[in-house]
């Protein structure tokens, strides 16, 4: 029988749906191997993303043990122990990214430290700032009083209220601890069986706390070894909103204490923890309702802020002393639209994920008020105004439309690329043979507005060079200035041209909470961001039904042409008109020709000299239906079969700058056709006003 070769490391990740932080998580383990001999075993805990298939055909030498439920943290963990036969044992959550010199620096360090028994390293948040959690103690009734009463927070440097994270201590000084983070936690594998690994009462929260407590109560060390550091993608800010979270922890809390102190203390002593604990998870399950709920009422009370002053309006309703009236034969009013809102929410998924939906609103909305106005058609006695219900359903649509606009565009996430007015702008960092296929790939993502502002190269720039036509302005060392002088939203990694020791470099060398860092593994599938993943899948083209063309959308953007179009003639008539009757005689005017029949657009030459009249003849246009707002490019319609009236702007013509093969600029109006709105055309003619791009310049350049 063959002898099995000695394992030094076991290294143990559960996974419950979050494949793609895991393969991130693998990738950087194989790169830090060095000479070291390694066993990896995932255990996953019934996820429904098929995690095991997806990571067995990547990564074939990895040991997967399959739950068919999820059975907590601990337990799972416990599945892989029982397994191992590493001199070591690594337990790591699956969304960290590990250093070159991780692995090598924590075995050397429990190599030199016989009396070691667990030792963790430097966490560092997505930012590259300092995680707290790093380095705990043991959790006592008084530490997380302190810890509530936002004491810690306060006085960090002080030893009696920041006992909790221990952040008094230098965070590059390496110590005992009593507690470290379950994300990283590096143990002898003989002290981690003798403890029988974790406590399998503790689902998920507490049990690294009681193991630690449990390797200092048998006599070993636990050491902070800040000579190395990883990156946690998860942090606490991205489960404090959550219900389930706020249950957990707080019961796991109580576990603890019942587990270690409930003996020595009075049953009063205890009784008060209990409440402590209890009064804890209350607020924090009442703050979180709060926030989940403060958008839904925000939009609730413009409603009925705008009903209500219709009918004061209305029926001069005195406020210092009509309150009482408005109350007795009004409110009715107010009670039916709520509840008719409420309900139009639940059924149109209004508060989702995707909770900036301007079309769900306007359904949401138009429903609220054509079923009140329903009701009082029948019910005599509650059929005040219809006028103020037409008036309000008007401007309740404006406004909560608007708002959801201004929420979806100026007020995003700089995460995302999705939807905002301002481009987001990003670095990429590190040039090799997958930055050109990533520049190409991302520009297909028709719906992420982006600006390239450079790549930055992992070598010295020595000449000017391109990358499919975007610059590389500087080295990976002259990154933290770049960033600033230009203003960066997003950093984007290269993981393929990079050590993950030059990546946690630069992030701890920015350190800027307004500044998001991603990475793009070799196989070029997915972006890995904070808390997100986005991937880059190809967006189908073909047989599909196209948007633009049905009548309804047809019918919507040809009003707004005419209404737009009709009211800014009017307002710039008194200013332009007089200079055209004038001009018009000059022989300076050109004709552009369309594709569609009388689609000729005659304006004065050179457009920009005469910017201002040549828009006013635009509006003309648009108004008798030669050309539209927001479609083709003025000057030329490329694709025959793509054929759809021009337009002043458009989707292909904002995105002119960043994408340079035709097929490209080809796949933003195929994207415009098969996803055509009104809200589209919006979100196209705020991005028009608001960035650089000015489409209507290159009619100086046309060949008459």
């Amino acid at each position: 029988m063959e002898e099995l070769k000695p394992i030094d490391i076991s290294i143990i990740i559960v996974n419950y749906n979050v494949k793609e932080f895991l393969a991130n998580l693998l990738n950087s383990i194989y790169k830090a191997q060095h000479q070291l001999s390694l066993e990896i075993i995932v255990v996953d805990n019934a996820s429904i993303d098929d995690s095991i298939n997806y990571l067995k055909k990547r990564y074939p030498k990895v040991i997967y043990l399959a739950n068919e439920q999820n059975v907590g943290f601990g337990k799972a963990n416990n599945q892989a122990i029982n397994i191992s036969r590493g001199k070591y044992a690594l337990i790591i959550n699956p969304d960290t990214l590990i250093r070159e010199d991780t692995l090598i620096t924590m075995y050397n360090h429990m190599e030199n430290h016989p009396e070691t028994g667990a030792a963790g390293c430097k966490l560092l948040n997505p930012d590259g700032s300092f995680a707290l959690e790093s380095r705990r103690s043991i959790p006592t009734p008084f530490s997380a009083l302190w810890k509530i009463l936002g004491l810690t927070a306060l006085f960090p440097k002080n030893k009696t209220f920041a006992d909790y994270y221990l952040s008094w201590m230098d965070e590059d000084k390496p110590s005992r601890v009593p507690v470290l983070s379950g994300s990283f936690m590096f143990f002898r594998t003989e002290v981690l069986k003798e403890l029988k690994g974790f406590d399998d009462q503790f689902f998920m929260y507490g049990e690294d706390i009681d193991l630690c407590h449990r390797v200092n109560e048998a006599g070993y060390n636990i050491d902070y070894v800040p000579d190395t550091s990883i990156v946690h993608f998860k942090g606490e800010s991205t489960k404090k909103d959550n219900i389930d979270y706020i249950v957990l922890f707080n019961k796991a809390l109580y576990q603890f204490f019942k587990k270690h102190y409930g003996y020595s203390y009075s049953i009063f002593f205890r009784t008060l923890v209990l409440l402590g604990i209890l009064i804890r998870g209350v607020i924090s399950y009442g703050k979180a309702l709060f926030k989940k709920g403060l958008f839904p009422l925000s939009e609730l009370l413009i409603i009925n802020l705008i009903v209500s002053a219709g009918f004061i309006l209305r029926f001069n309703i005195n406020l210092t002393n009509g309150l009482q009236k408005y109350q007795l034969h009004y409110l009715t009013i107010n009670i039916l639209i709520t509840t008719i809102f409420l309900l139009g929410a639940k059924y149109y998924n209004l508060y989702s994920k995707n909770r900036n939906s301007i079309l769900t609103i306007v359904k949401t909305v138009i429903l609220s008020f054509a079923g009140v106005a329903l009701i009082t058609f029948f019910v005599r006695q509650f059929a005040f105004s219809r006028l103020i219900l037409g008036v309000g359903l008007v401007i309740s649509t404006i406004i909560l439309s608007l708002g959801r606009l201004i929420r979806k565009n100026l007020l995003s996430n700089p995460n995302y690329v999705r939807g905002r007015i301002r481009p987001v702008k990003l670095f990429i960092v590190g040039t090799d043979e997958t930055t050109s296929r990533f520049i190409r790939r991302i520009r297909t993502k028709v719906d992420w507005n982006y600006e390239i502002s450079g790549l930055i190269s992992d070598k010295p720039v020595i000449e000017p060079e391109e990358v499919e036509n975007v610059p590389i302005i500087g080295s990976i060392n002259e990154l933290p200035g770049l960033v600033h002088k230009n203003d960066i939203d997003q950093i984007i990694f290269m993981l393929g041209a990079l050590s993950h020791d030059e990546i946690l470099h630069v992030i701890t060398q920015i350190q800027d909470v307004n500044v998001v860092y991603k990475m793009v593994p070799d196989s070029l599938d997915f972006i890995i961001g904070k808390s997100n993943i986005e991937y880059l899948d190809d967006i189908p083209v073909l047989d599909v039904e196209l948007a633009y063309k049905t009548p309804w959308n047809q019918f919507v953007k040809r009003s707004f042409d005419i209404i737009v179009s009709l009211i800014l003639i009017i307002l710039m008539m008194p200013f332009v008109l007089p200079a055209l009757i004038i001009q018009w005689n000059k022989k300076d005017v050109i004709s552009i020709s369309g594709k569609f029949p009388n689609s000729t657009v005659s304006l004065f030459s050179p457009y920009l000299k005469h910017k201002w009249k040549n828009r006013y003849l635009l509006y003309w246009q648009i108004l008798k239906g030669k050309i539209s707002f927001v479609g083709a490019p003025l000057t030329s319609i490329r694709n025959e079969d793509l054929t759809y009236k021009r337009g002043m702007t458009g989707l292909r013509q904002i995105n002119e700058s960043r994408v340079y093969h035709e097929s490209e600029k080809e796949r933003y109006e195929i994207y415009y056709l098969q996803n055509y709105s009104i809200w589209l055309d919006i979100d196209i003619l705020l991005k028009t006003l608001a960035g650089k791009s000015k489409p209507l310049i290159s009619l100086d350049a046309f060949d008459l």
